[in-house]
């Protein structure tokens, strides 16, 4: 508390002991001697003089005593540390008994700096921390750099298809080395690099995952808007925030609520037709049916557009499939309201909402999809053309067609 500092006693080959000592005089005090030697001590700020010794202010408690201080750690040193010619620099090299530095070795080295101490003359690492007088020292000096897998670490931008198997591989090289070196003698390590790998790789996809399904309610509602209203033409704002921020969140929730919609529309559709509910019979086929159709036509679309870029040769770059998986999923969106109004049982109705709600979503790839494709090749452009459209012309004939006339 201000009152006593540590002192050292000691040399070289003796006891090194640290005592508590007194300070001399609080700030502002000066001590001076009478003639006859009697001390007596004047405050130059307050310009008061006293006989007896000014003593520093009570900070927090009552002034340490002898009781206060029994428990104050001593360091005594051994026999070897005093001996030491040098001691070692925080974070700087080992001194080795082949090499300079050490006085076993020969050469030369840098000169002895004190623990904790830089070449620059700073604390280092120990700048700005408190050192306990009570607790024995402890712990230990770590590094803690970040290990990455290939040098920097992995940035959350960019990423495509490419981006997904080169992540990929990268995981299955890093466990195909921890299975290598499981191989040649070190088993623990082996099996600890593989989970290591297992572990960065399953990462890496939740990070992809997070960055695809990372969308506000706001951004899924103007989507959703934009896919059910193709008029008046969409801002050229919110193409580009479609265009530069693909989600999968609302293509899923899109997919899945048109599986469920379709089947139990279908089925309502023909128990309003039959009239007895009683002898009515719920086909769940349906339900896995729509689900085969409208998830099978999400995966093959960018799988036909991966396919005929490898065919032609032209860049995978060249084509976002984030958006195109994101487009077509929310160019299915029409298929929810058309199938509420196919529950009316008039066949041209359905037949109407059927081919409006066709409309609507090719109007939505027109807007958001068919405009951006921009590839060398006539018939890769044509493939690109096609199999967009293809996938909503397929959803809604086959519910038109098949869900309504099944014989009940």
């Amino acid at each position: 508390r201000g009152q006593y500092r540590l002192h050292s006693l000691g040399g070289s080959g003796s006891r090194c002991d640290f005592h508590l000592l007194p300070m001399a005089l609080p700030p502002n005090w000066t001590r001076y001697t009478t003639d006859d030697g009697k001390e007596y001590f004047h405050n130059a700020v307050t310009n008061s003089t006293q006989w007896e010794k000014p003593s520093w202010p009570d900070i927090g408690g009552a002034p340490l005593d002898a009781a206060s201080t029994a428990e104050v750690f001593q360091y005594q040193p051994t026999a070897s540390e005093l001996e030491s010619p040098a001691v070692a620099t925080l974070g700087g090299p080992a001194a080795s008994g082949g090499g300079g530095g050490g006085s076993s070795g020969g050469g030369t080295g840098p000169p002895p700096q004190a623990f904790g101490a830089t070449p620059t003359g700073g604390l280092g690492a120990f700048d700005g921390e408190m050192v306990s007088l009570t607790t024995a020292p402890g712990g230990r000096i770590v590094s803690s750099p970040s290990a990455t897998i290939g040098g920097d670490s992995a940035t959350s931008g960019g990423g495509g298809a490419g981006d997904l198997f080169s992540g990929l591989a990268m995981g299955v090289l890093a466990g195909a080395s921890g299975g290598s070196s499981s191989g040649s003698g070190n088993a623990g390590e082996g099996a600890s690099n593989s989970a290591d790998a297992a572990a960065g790789s399953a990462n890496w996809l939740l990070g992809c995952a997070q960055r695809l399904f990372d969308v506000s309610t706001d951004d899924i509602v103007m989507r959703l808007r934009l896919a059910l209203m193709p008029y008046p033409a969409p801002s050229s704002s919110a193409k580009e925030d479609l265009r530069a921020r693909p989600d999968f969140y609302g293509p899923f929730w899109v997919a899945t609520t048109a599986v469920l919609f379709l089947a139990a529309t279908g089925n309502f559709a023909r128990l309003v037709e039959t009239g007895d509910h009683k002898a009515f019979k719920a086909d769940y086929g349906l339900v896995s049916l729509a689900a085969t159709v409208i998830y099978g036509c999400l995966l093959a679309v960018p799988l036909i557009a991966r396919t005929s870029l490898f065919m032609s040769g032209e860049e995978v770059d060249s084509i976002d499939f984030r958006q195109l998986i994101c487009v077509c999923g929310y160019s299915l969106a029409p298929a929810i309201p058309v199938s509420l109004l196919c529950i009316v049982p008039l066949d041209s109705l359905r037949w109407l909402a059927v081919f409006a709600g066709l409309g609507v979503s090719l109007i939505f790839l027109r807007w958001h999809l068919l405009a951006d494709i921009s590839v060398q090749a006539a018939w890769v452009r044509y493939v690109m053309l096609i199999a967009p459209c293809v996938m909503p012309v397929a959803v809604f004939f086959m519910y038109r067609v098949h869900f309504f006339s099944a014989k009940v």
